[in-house]
C-alpha cells in the first residue's frame, strides 16, 4: 500500500511538473509537415504514420483522441523529434532557398497519465505545432527583402477518460495554447512586420470501442482554439491579428492479430474556417490586408489518411512502418504569401521501433521522410509568377516509464 501512494504521490508531481513546463516550453522551436500540424504525436504513432485515432500506445494519444488514455495506465513519455527542411519559392523562375539561415528545428513533446481508478483517468499531453521560413539577407523576393517567419505553437490537453462497460470510453480534453509569431521582410512592402504572441482555449472529445476479436474504432473531435489577437500583426493578419488553430476531427482503426497490429485514420483539418489560413491570396482578396476579407495563405480543407504497422519481435523489440497522405493544401491561384509558410509537402513515409528495458521504461525512434513537391502559380502577377516547394527528414526519439 505504501508503495502505491508514492507512486501516485509521483505521478501527480509530474502532472504538475508538465503543466509548468507548458508555460514557459513556448520559445522551443515547431515546424510541421501539414499545415502548422505535424504527422502524428508521439513517437510510437510517428513510426505508423500518425495513426492515433483508435490505437492508443502511449500518454501522447491525449493530443490526438483523450479517450485513448484510460486504456494506457499511469505512465510518462518524454521526447523530442529533430526535424530538418528543405523549402522555399521561385519567383519569376529563380530558385530562393527558404532554409538557408536554419535548417533545423527541435520540437518538444511529452505526455503523462494517472489512472484515478480503475475505470478513469486524469492526463496532460503538450505537443508543439508551427511553420516558418528563414531566407538569405540579400534575397528580394517580389519585394519582399529578407523574407523569415516563424509560427511556435505550443498545445497542452488536460484530460479527463472514462471506461463505459467494457468495451467502450469516452474522453474530453481542455485544450491550453500559447503561439509566438515572429516575421520579417512584409514591411518592404509596406505591411507590418515583428513579434507578437497569444495565448487560446478549445476543446477535445473522443471515443473509443473495443468491438472485440481484435478489433478496435475510434473518433476524435477537436474544437478550433480561439486564440487572442496580435497588435502588432494588426494591418496583416485578417480580422485585425487572429491567428486561430483549425477544427478538426476524424475517424479510426486498429486491428490486432498475434504479433501483428494494423491501424488506419482518416481525419479532416477545417483551415477555411480560419481566415488567416484561408482567405484568398494577394490577387483575389476583397479586402485590405489586415480587415475580416484581407488577404491570406488560400489553404484548401485538408483531408488526412495514415495507415500503419506494428510487429512484436519478441518481449522487448517492436518495429513499425507507416505512410500519411494528405490532400493539397496550397491553392495555386494563392501562392505568393506561401513564400512565407510553402507548406507544399503531402506524402510521408515513416519507420520506427521500441526497445522495452529491463528496468520497466522504454526507448523509442521513428525516422519520417516528407517527399519534396512543388506547387506552381497560375494566374496574374506576383500569384502566377510564384511557385512553392518543401520537404523534410524527421529524427524522433523518447523516454518512457510507468510508476
Amino acid at each position: 500500500m505504501e508503495a502505491k501512494t508514492m507512486r501516485i504521490n509521483c505521478g501527480r508531481r509530474l502532472l504538475g511538473s508538465l503543466i509548468i513546463a507548458l508555460l514557459g516550453s513556448s520559445g522551443q522551436s515547431a515546424f510541421a509537415t501539414q499545415g502548422t500540424f505535424p504527422h502524428g504525436y508521439g513517437v510510437k504513432s510517428e513510426g505508423m504514420g500518425g495513426v492515433a485515432i483508435a490505437l492508443a500506445q502511449d500518454a501522447m494519444v491525449g493530443a490526438t483522441n483523450p479517450a485513448g488514455m484510460v486504456l494506457v495506465g499511469n505512465r510518462v513519455d518524454l521526447g523530442a523529434a529533430f526535424l530538418q527542411v528543405d523549402n522555399g519559392a521561385y519567383f519569376a523562375g529563380t530558385r530562393y532557398d527558404g532554409s538557408a539561415d536554419k535548417s533545423l528545428y527541435i520540437i518538444p513533446q511529452l505526455g503523462a497519465n494517472w489512472m484515478v481508478d480503475a475505470v478513469s483517468s486524469l492526463g496532460i499531453t503538450v505537443v508543439g505545432n508551427g511553420v516558418g521560413t528563414n531566407y538569405d539577407n540579400d534575397d528580394s523576393i517580389g519585394g519582399l527583402k529578407a523574407a523569415s517567419s516563424e509560427l511556435k505553437q505550443m498545445v497542452a490537453t488536460v484530460s479527463y477518460a472514462r471506461k463505459l462497460g467494457e468495451a467502450h470510453a469516452l474522453g474530453v480534453g481542455v485544450v491550453l495554447a500559447r503561439q509566438v509569431l515572429d516575421i520579417g521582410g512584409t514591411a518592404s512592402i509596406g505591411l507590418p512586420e515583428g513579434r507578437d504572441d497569444s495565448y487560446g482555449a478549445g476543446v477535445r472529445l473522443g471515443w473509443t470501442w473495443d468491438a472485440g476479436r481484435g478489433l478496435q474504432l475510434g473518433a476524435m473531435w477537436a474544437s478550433k482554439v480561439d486564440m487572442g489577437r496580435m497588435d502588432t500583426f494588426e494591418g496583416l493578419l485578417p480580422e485585425r491579428g487572429k491567428l486561430d488553430i483549425p477544427e478538426s476531427y476524424g475517424f479510426g482503426a486498429s486491428y490486432v492479430k498475434g504479433a501483428w497490429t494494423f491501424g488506419i485514420d482518416a481525419q479532416r483539418i477545417l483551415w477555411s474556417d480560419v481566415r488567416a489560413f484561408g482567405n484568398d491570396g494577394v490577387g483575389d482578396a476583397t479586402g485590405a490586408p489586415g480587415s475580416k476579407n484581407g488577404p491570406g495563405f488560400g489553404w484548401r480543407d485538408q483531408t488526412i489518411w495514415r495507415v500503419g504497422a506494428a510487429y512484436a519481435v519478441d518481449s522487448q523489440w517492436t518495429l513499425r512502418a507507416g505512410y500519411n497522405h494528405g490532400s493539397r493544401l496550397l491553392d495555386s491561384r494563392d501562392t505568393f504569401l506561401g513564400v512565407l509558410a510553402p507548406a507544399a509537402n503531402r506524402r510521408h513515409l515513416t519507420l520506427g521501433a521500441s526497445l522495452a528495458l529491463k528496468d520497466g521504461g522504454e526507448f523509442s525512434v521513428a525516422y519520417a521522410r516528407s517527399f519534396k513537391e512543388t506547387v506552381h502559380g497560375t494566374g496574374a502577377a506576383p500569384d502566377g509568377l510564384t511557385a512553392l516547394y518543401m520537404g523534410q527528414h524527421w529524427l524522433s526519439a523518447s523516454y518512457s516509464f510507468r510508476f
